[in-house]
C-alpha cells in the first residue's frame, strides 16, 4: 500500500474543524482495529492511503453550522 498523501488531501484535512477532524481520526483507527482482528475484508490492492483518508473524509455526515 502506498502511504503517502498528496498536498491536496492535506488541504482537506487542514479544512476540517477540529470535531471533524477527531471523527476522522476516529473512523481511520476503527477501520485499523477492524482490519487487525478480521472483522472485514481486505482492501484491493490498489488502496492507497490516500483513496482512505478521501473516502473518511468524503462519507462523513455534513454538518450544520
Amino acid at each position: 500500500m502506498n502511504r503517502s498523501i498528496s498536498s491536496s488531501t492535506v488541504q482537506m484535512l487542514k479544512e476540517l474543524d477540529n470535531e471533524a477532524l477527531s471523527s476522522c481520526l476516529f473512523a481511520a483507527c476503527d477501520l485499523a482495529l477492524r482490519a487487525a482482528r478480521g472483522n472485514m475484508e481486505v482492501p484491493p490492492e490498489d488502496m492507497t492511503a490516500e483513496h482512505l483518508v478521501r473516502q473518511l473524509i468524503t462519507d462523513m455526515p455534513k454538518r450544520s453550522e
